[in-house]
Order: structure tokens, then C-alpha cells, then sequence
């Protein structure tokens, strides 16, 4: 099985998701690497969390970029996830220790903060992480253009959420090919529209070159599926139980 396993914010299905305890969980578990996304606070700092307030993980309400960091960590965002009572909003560089030697990390700029880009590139330059195991996400095509011209040697991937079901078909591979080489990303993570990807659509992203990874998957039966179409990595909520029913060792 080819496949890479991606957990999508660590392993989020049973810790609270961007935490160390859910990137804890990801190497624990030997998936083949972790995501999260990414946001900088009001002092600078690069802080690894989902949404742009903490209304939805956290005990109270702050907005993560006109917050500093230290008032951040006061927020509890362990959720509902009661075997995790007291976990806080983890910087960048402190969610690299779960990175492990081999392991890829897919990190997602959120879009509309261009500072986002020198402030995670300093990260990673100050970590030593080899660029080999770095993968830049966004759905914001300008903040992938300025990663891949301020760290070239870094893989990017345009997200996509388009949707049969919300009326919003993804591009025919032509169209979305044209559009990672203005962008000069080296692929796409797209959303698992079973609607609007086939292995034919892989296959011709595969052949102009480009990377093909999915999110977010957590039923074994689509990601069977998803990986009888070729593609390269599937992210998930329980991306080491899929591969576990998938692939029993």
C-alpha cells in the first residue's frame, strides 16, 4: 500500500485536534506524518489551531490574532475530548518534537495573512526540520505563490473544498493542472468528492507531474476507494485506524 496516512490535525478523532497531545498521538501511532493549521497571534507567535477565535475548542473566547501568546495559553481547547482535561494552544515550533525523523508534516496557511509565510519559514529554519518532510498547504493560491518563492525547496499543495453536493464541481484535471503551474505548487489536496474525482482525474494530475492527495476521509470503505483511484496521501480524523482495517499487518 503505497499510501501515506496524514493525521488531520493529529489524531483528532480521539484527542483534541492541533494539540501536542493529538501530534503525540500521530507518532505514537506511526502514521506516516500529520497536519495542522496554522495562525500568528498578535505578538508574532505561529500557534497551530483551526479557527480563528476559540469559541468552538476552548473554555473561553479569544480571538487568536488579537491575542498574544500568553493569553492564549490561559484558553483550555481540550473540547470534548474528556481524556485530554487540560490542553493548550501549542506553538509551531513546539509541535515539531511529534514530527519524528521520517514522518511528513502538511501545514495549512490560513488565508489572508501574508505574514503567515517569513513567520513559519523562520520556524522551520530555526527547527533544522529537512525540507523533505515539510509540505505547505492553503487555500489561499496567493500565500502558496509567496511559499514556494521565499522557500522553493518546500513542497505545496493547493487545498480545495469543492463539492458535488454543494453544487460546487472541482475543475476538470486540465483546469485544475493550468491552475497549480501559475500557481507553481506541486500539487493539490483535494476534498473527497467522490463526485468529481476518478483515476482518471488522478492519473492525468500524476502525469503533468503533480502530487494528488485527499482530505478528510474517515470511513475505510471510501478510502479504499480513493486509494484504488492512485492517489498519494489520505488525510484523516483516524488515519492510523484506517490503516490498520485497510492494511493488517
Amino acid at each position: 500500500m503505497n499510501v501515506k496516512w496524514i493525521s488531520h490535525r493529529g489524531e483528532s478523532m480521539d484527542a483534541p485536534e492541533n494539540t501536542l497531545a493529538a501530534f503525540k498521538l500521530s507518532i505514537d501511532r506511526k502514521t506516516d506524518g500529520m497536519e495542522c493549521d496554522v495562525h500568528l497571534t498578535k505578538d508574532g507567535v505561529v500557534v497551530t489551531a483551526h479557527d480563528y477565535n476559540t469559541a468552538r475548542m476552548g473554555d473561553f473566547v479569544k480571538a487568536i490574532g488579537k491575542s498574544t501568546f500568553a493569553e492564549l495559553a490561559e484558553v483550555n481547547v481540550s473540547g470534548s475530548k474528556i481524556n485530554f482535561p487540560k490542553e493548550r494552544i501549542p506553538t509551531l515550533a513546539s509541535s515539531l518534537q511529534f514530527l519524528g525523523k521520517d514522518r511528513e508534516y502538511y501545514i495549512e496557511l490560513k488565508s489572508g495573512c501574508p505574514a503567515l509565510v517569513p513567520a513559519v519559514q523562520k520556524v522551520l529554519m530555526e527547527s533544522g526540520v529537512p525540507c523533505r518532510q515539510i509540505i505547505i498547504i492553503s487555500f489561499d493560491k496567493d500565500l502558496l505563490r509567496l511559499s514556494k518563492k521565499t522557500m522553493p525547496e518546500i513542497r505545496t499543495l493547493w487545498l480545495t473544498g469543492f463539492s458535488h453536493e454543494n453544487g460546487q464541481a472541482h475543475p476538470d484535471a486540465d483546469e485544475l493542472i493550468a491552475i497549480l503551474r501559475e500557481i507553481s505548487a506541486d500539487g493539490v489536496d483535494a476534498h473527497c468528492d467522490e463526485g468529481g474525482i476518478d483515476a482518471e482525474y488522478v492519473r492525468k494530475v500524476h502525469d503533468a507531474g503533480f502530487l494528488f492527495a485527499v482530505w478528510t476521509v474517515d470511513h475505510p470503505g471510501q478510502a479504499r476507494r480513493f486509494i484504488e483511484m492512485g492517489v498519494d496521501s489520505i488525510t484523516s480524523n483516524c488515519a492510523a485506524v484506517l490503516r490498520d482495517i485497510l492494511n493488517p499487518q
